[in-house]
């Protein structure tokens, strides 16, 4: 057994949305569903649709193929999936080599900062739209 380290990480965003990204979480649930009715002495429940949403940060990059698709961009080309009413795209999280996560996804915020420091950071928020769900590899 070997233990995962955080810097074989990796996560690649839907397209129109690039950027060098360092962090990412995800949080994985399910809906769950109320089944009680009149004559139960407890509460009835049961598991619906998985799924993910969850963040992934780091910072901005310039050039032609380095951008991110704010919503109200003045170029179509580059708006990607930060439109409304666009479907989700292909989204990985890497946890590490030969262990990841595919869906796809939709990014729903966008929240960018500069700091007098130097840094320019980007967070970018989303959330599973796919029909299939995930599909998991684990190394064993």
């Amino acid at each position: 057994m070997a233990i995962i380290q955080g810097k074989d990480g990796a996560c690649v965003l839907p397209s129109g949305n690039a950027a060098l990204i360092n962090t990412w979480s995800a949080t994985f649930s399910h809906v769950v569903n109320d089944f009680t009715s009149f004559g139960n002495t407890g509460m009835v429940r049961q598991l619906g649709l998985p799924d993910i949403q969850g963040s992934a940060g780091g910072f901005m990059e310039t050039g032609s193929s380095k951008d991110i698709a704010l919503f109200g961009s003045e170029e179509s080309s580059k708006i990607g999936q930060h439109t409304i009413g666009a479907a989700g795209a292909a989204m990985t999280l890497t946890i590490a080599s030969g262990c990841t996560i595919v869906f796809s996804a939709i990014i729903d915020t966008i929240s960018i900062n500069s700091a007098v420091a130097g840094d320019a950071s980007v967070t970018f928020n989303f959330q599973m739209s796919d029909a299939n769900g995930a599909t998991v590899a684990w190394d064993d």
